[in-house]
């Protein structure tokens, strides 16, 4: 097994080659993004940069173990300071910055909030932000400092002290979509087993001759930004830079099946896309067969597809299928198939008994990839982590050892009826409105517990 490396470690490694990132943009005219409407930067450029901010960073007088928020749309700026600040034994954690000025009040507050309750001590962001949240420090009483990446400049030494193996190597919220947004406390452990395990053999078998491409934004949140302006510039960089591998949520999949117009096929070569990841929400079976037809005569294949698990608190991947498999489908549910080398898995019933194959309970997960907690709540990670099992709070059952996802433990509800307790299982009003758009209406589906299963429920987040 290879070494566990930390995050600048990994990226030391990754400099001695002739890679790097090609950070692409649209022109003014909404134009797909080419190499000469990007910037590349190799690994070694990426280092020298970082350790432009580690050092920043030691003049700022940031001490060692405190928290940096870092808020940046520039992905180079974002990857940059995570890199840097990680060199700097300080502790990052990444929050979404706004999506427009327009609504810079309310996303405000709601910053601050994520703020006090990780103490966060530096806040790290564009020169266009810094003065709100100048502003912001008032009701922030840990907040100590805010920084404008623009002035990180001139040369820099490699810097002292790494971090080791075990400390925190990112603090990334959960969305907050069914809570409060949660801070989870990710080691350099944890970061590289999960890498490990998804470039691994048995995950994604990643070489150097694969090519990556990502619209997503480099925070928690996989809310579509950009993508929802022109999904079709997410395939024209797959087709032009000859990607092998890109990730998604269903969403961006069924984007692409409303969105993109027959005749903008032409030209379009997916043919080299030999990954095409699906997760981070409910994947549907409908959709993934709808994009596979649509985008058949682009050369895209049906077994490119690789549905699959995971979460903030498991660092990213829990599961993933056989590659160049059809997605499986079961009572309207897809397999995201089996925990990854070296991870657990297994289904608990409400007593937290194991379940039988087949049998819908709570997920739960174990391995070097769990987090090591919630950052600044003791007790939540206690509830959460039990045993050296995470309970995920997700909803699923196991067949002939693949994962498939049903939903969520807070979306069931208990009722009784004249036959006594039963559970109904919520159709998320998202999906709803999507069937819904399609002619396609139904209710809520209602079983006597977790054992049997009954469509059409889909998935929720």
């Amino acid at each position: 097994m290879a070494r566990l490396r930390t995050l600048p470690e990994a990226l030391a490694k990754a400099a001695r080659a002739d890679a790097g990132y090609l950070f692409l943009s649209a022109d003014g005219g909404g134009a797909a993004p080419d190499a000469a409407s990007g910037t590349y930067r190799s690994y070694a450029d990426m280092q020298r940069l970082s350790w432009q901010v580690a050092r920043a960073l030691r003049d700022a007088r940031v001490r060692r173990g405190d928290l940096v928020a870092i808020v940046l749309a520039d992905a180079e700026q974002f990857l940059t300071t995570l890199f840097g600040a990680s060199m700097a034994g300080v502790v990052p954690a990444s929050l979404y910055p706004p999506s427009t000025m327009g609504e810079l009040p309310r996303y405000l507050e709601q910053t601050a909030r994520i703020l006090r309750a990780c103490s966060a001590r530096v806040v790290v962001t564009s020169r266009t932000l810094a003065p709100s949240f100048e502003a912001a420090r008032a009701s922030c009483p840990d907040l100590a400092l805010v920084l404008a990446r623009e002035d990180f400049d001139g040369d820099a030494p490699e810097p002292a002290a790494p971090p080791s193996l075990d400390d925190i190597v990112l603090v990334q919220f959960t969305s907050g979509s069914t809570s409060r947004p949660k801070g989870v406390a990710l080691s350099h452990r944890n970061l590289a087993a999960n890498v490990d395990a998804i470039n691994g053999p048995a995950g994604l078998a990643t070489t150097d001759a694969d090519i990556g491409v990502s619209w997503l934004p480099l925070n928690h949140d996989m809310g579509l930004i950009g993508m929802a302006l022109g999904p079709f510039e997410w395939l024209r960089a797959i087709s032009r830079h000859r990607a092998t591998i890109s990730f998604a949520p269903n969403f961006a999949y069924d984007l692409c099946v409303r969105r993109v117009k027959d005749k903008d096929l032409e030209g379009l070569d997916l043919s080299c896309w030999s990954v095409a990841g699906c997760g981070a929400e409910p994947i549907h079976p409908p959709t993934l067969a709808a994009f596979a037809e649509k985008f058949a005569p682009a050369g895209f294949r049906a077994t490119s597809f690789l549905p699959c698990y995971g979460l903030a608190e498991h660092v990213l991947a829990a599961t993933f299928p056989p590659r160049h498999r059809a997605p499986r489908v079961e009572d309207a549910f897809v397999s995201c198939g089996s925990p990854l080398p070296g991870h657990m898995l297994r289904i608990v019933d409400e007593e937290g008994r194991p379940a039988a194959d087949g049998q819908i309970g709570e997920i739960a997960l174990a391995g070097p990839s769990v987090m090591l907690g919630y950052y600044n709540d003791a007790e939540l990670t206690r509830q959460t982590i039990r045993d050296g099992w995470l309970y995920t709070g997700d909803l699923g059952y196991l067949s002939n050892g693949e994962l498939f996802v049903c939903g969520r433990v807070k979306d069931i509800i208990i009722v009784n009826g004249p036959s006594g307790p039963s559970t109904i299982w919520p159709v998320s009003a998202a999906d709803a409105w999507s069937r819904s758009a399609r002619c396609s209406a139904a209710g809520p589906i209602a079983s006597s517990s977790w054992q049997s299963r009954a469509g059409p429920f889909r998935p929720m987040c």
